[in-house]
């Protein structure tokens, strides 16, 4: 039997150039720029607002406020301004099924309630039970304006609901004939979609979902108008959910013809926005990340007729091209991060099919298809998300999502508080996203240049013209970078605007570090972002919880304050920093707690925000015993223990795991509660292939072999004997 590893512990057993050889061919090396062998026209040059956004949404990014109520977008749309978002995108606010009868209404994400359901019509109106009314939507979009940030609705087009009891029967009296399931709806009884074909491509149904008979023009005219209505009620653009789904004006089949082509596009893009764009995720023959395959792991012919979709044009008084999104971008840049290989050559190229202007996609490291079908959240944590942005936002081309994921979320919880209307995760305002965010609109359509600093392809800069660069470390270690050749930033002193470290750039050469893991944002603003500021708040990079290591380390986090501050238990008040981390339990017993409350202070040193976090240690068993015979690796003077569960879903620490301790002549450890069923990893703490055991065999799909497993039981007591044997231990 095979099993899909974690990509976090495959990485553990790989040396820095084997993984970057696995992933791209060859390992990057030295400070070297590439670029795709198409040329397109340079973006035209960028407007700023006062308060630094950007005037139109093409330049800007936009923040995807997944399942976030009206009432809540609007309540937070300073904070939105704030953290440097030109756009917001709502989740579907037509009126939808309710809930699994369409009478029950429930709010959460996943459940009862479930998110999907507002991706199933049943009557084309402003306002749903899980969204909010038409006029508090008016509401948001009048308080959106007032900051500059525009509103993209998120509009599905292709289908109504599963069941067509539930479809209202105003839609239905849209048909003058008989029968309106003909009529109004594309026949139902042939099957779903399929890829293979453009025909079954669009002409057949989505998972049983009722689908619109899109050559009709009663149903164009209807769905034109319900835009129309979004517009006057203050939309400025939408996203088009399923479009690769709807056919084209020269669509055509070698089986069955060019008759389904409609001008369905033509017509429905006339409603008044400035901004619109269709879900048109690529295909090919292959859609998922293998390092086995050639090309990175990706093909596409273009079948998904990109191009074709950026030609459809819209507007009055000014023309502007439909945009699409850059699915397999996105796929990639996860991949990079989740593998710490950020070589220019892997990270580079948009994966769009021949004369495909990147300009016009949007790009995104995670959608919520992506986060809830995928499980990108098992993946990805929201430090890798953060990585990922600085690359997809970092650099010129492409209009950035964002996609906040939901509050209290984690690889083992993906749908964290589970309820929709709320803010989701307070990631959409981490001080490197809000730095990466400015930065964007800031550099405008400054060229870009890439380069992995001193060769490291863990590591990726990103230099826009002369004025600054972005610098992702994904490695577990701070970064020192002095000697790295710039290729086009001038020298000078620049400033970290997520920590306020200095960089300086003498003679081409860049001197100053980036700690692990963290995004650096470097260059010297001169436009103004304080027409809007953050409400005084403060928190941590992990809310309160149990934990099942020896220590728990969290990192500060202020926003609108001046400067901040921190106690441990009933212990003094100690100075911080922005990003600092703090380190909890060292002294704790089992089943203690340790109290972190956090402080945010003006200019005056007065408190203005404050709040308490406590973390529990889980009870050890003490009975399960991992140990180690010294003769098995004699030139190890420390051993150290990694131990996982379920594919990393708990782990005892960050690699390279924990001190084994030496008694009685062999290295032992007790694993702690929640590990007792756990694979392991011997090591000693220097990494690469001859410093660990783990009994374990990566094959070419990045699968590992289920009896090469080394693993203990609850309450086991096992032991590594010198002849690398794995035993029971008396």
């Amino acid at each position: 039997m095979k099993k899909n590893i974690r990509q976090g512990a495959l990485a553990l057993m790989l040396t820095a150039g084997s993984l970057a050889s696995l992933l791209t061919g060859c390992a990057s090396t030295g400070n070297a720029s590439e670029k795709t062998a198409e040329t397109f026209p340079k973006k035209d040059p960028v407007e700023l607002l006062e308060n630094g956004l950007t005037k139109k949404t093409d330049d800007g990014v936009i923040l995807h406020a997944w399942c976030w109520n009206f009432n809540t977008i609007r309540e937070n749309m300073g904070e939105i301004a704030a953290a440097g978002y030109s756009a917001v995108q709502t989740s579907p606010i037509m009126k939808c099924r309710v809930g699994s009868d369409n009478k029950t209404p429930a709010l959460d994400i996943a459940g009862t309630g479930a998110w999907w359901y507002h991706y199933q019509p049943t009557e084309y109106v402003v306002g749903n039970y899980q969204l909010g009314t038409e006029a508090e939507f008016k509401a948001m979009c009048e308080e959106a304006h007032k900051y500059g940030v525009k509103v993209i609705v998120d509009s599905v087009l292709n289908h109504c609901t599963s069941e067509y009891e539930y479809i209202s029967p105003r839609i239905k009296a849209l048909s003058e004939k008989n029968n309106p399931k003909q009529d109004l709806f594309h026949d139902m009884t042939k099957g779903g979609w399929r890829e293979t074909d453009r025909y079954l491509e669009t002409q057949r149904d989505l998972s049983g979902l009722w689908d619109w008979n899109t050559q009709n023009p009663v149903v164009q005219n209807y769905l034109q108008n319900f835009l129309k209505t979004c517009v006057k009620d203050g939309a400025d653009g939408f996203r088009f959910d399923a479009a690769k789904l709807v056919e084209l004006p020269d669509d055509t089949s070698a089986t069955y013809g060019n008759s389904f082509a409609s001008n369905f596009w033509p017509v429905v893009l006339q409603n008044g926005s400035t901004f619109q764009y269709g879900e048109v995720l690529q295909e090919g023959g292959a859609h998922l990340y293998s390092p086995a395959l050639k090309a990175g792991g990706y093909d596409d012919n273009d079948s998904s007729r990109l191009a074709t979709y950026h030609k459809i044009r819209f507007g009055e008084e000014k023309e502007y091209n439909l945009h699409t999104t850059g699915s397999f971008y996105g796929m990639r840049v996860r991949d990079a991060v989740s593998f710490r290989n950020v070589s220019v050559s892997f990270v580079s190229d948009y994966l769009l099919p021949k004369g495909v202007n990147p300009n016009n996609i949007v790009t995104w490291v995670e959608s919520h298809d992506n986060y809830c079908n995928d499980a990108s959240y098992k993946k990805i944590d929201e430090q890798q998300a953060i990585q990922a942005w600085a690359i997809v936002a970092g650099r010129s081309a492409g209009t950035p999502l964002f996609f906040d994921r939901p509050m209290g979320s984690s690889s083992t919880t993906p749908w964290g508080e589970n309820k929709v209307g709320p803010a989701g995760s307070d990631m959409y305002r981490d001080a490197q996203v809000v730095a990466v965010n400015f930065f964007h609109n800031d550099m405008g359509n400054e060229d870009e240049a890439l380069s992995n600093p001193n060769g490291d392809t863990s590591v990726l800069m990103i230099e826009r013209g002369k004025k600054g660069f972005i610098i992702v470390n994904t490695k577990k270690t701070d970064v020192v970078l002095d000697g790295a050749s710039m290729l086009t930033v001038e020298d000078g002193t620049y400033t970290d605007q997520v920590y306020g470290g200095s960089f300086t750039v003498a003679d081409g050469k860049l001197k100053g570090s980036v700690k692990a893991g963290k995004v650096a944002v470097v260059y010297n603003r001169t436009g103004s972002s304080t027409a809007h500021k953050f409400k005084p708040a403060v928190s941590v990079s992990k809310a309160s919880q149990n934990f099942a290591t020896e220590t728990i380390t969290v990192e500060l986090v202020g926003r609108g304050v001046s400067t901040i501050g921190y106690r441990i238990n009933d212990g003094r008040t100690v100075p911080g920093q922005n990003g600092e981390s703090v380190v909890l339990g060292q002294d704790l017993k089992n089943n203690e707690k340790v109290k972190l409350t956090v402080f945010g202070y003006d200019e005056t040193g007065k408190t203005v925000a404050e709040k308490t976090f406590e973390y529990t240690k889980e009870v050890y068993l003490g009975n399960t015993i991992v140990a180690m015979d010294p003769a098995a690796f004699p030139g190890w003077k420390q051993v150290y223990l990694y131990a996982y569960y379920n594919n990393g879903e708990r782990m005892n620490a960050s690699w390279p795991g924990v001190k084994m301790k030496n008694e009685n002549g062999v290295w032992t450890y007790v694993l702690p509660f929640g590990l007792e069923d756990a694979i392991v990893i011997f090591n000693n703490g220097s990494g690469g292939n001859g410093n660990q055991y783990e009994g374990i065999t990566v094959d070419g799909e990045n699968s590992i072999r289920e009896e090469n497993k080394i693993s203990v039981s609850k309450g086991e007591k096992k032991i590594l004997t010198r002849e690398k044997e794995w035993k029971l231990w008396k």
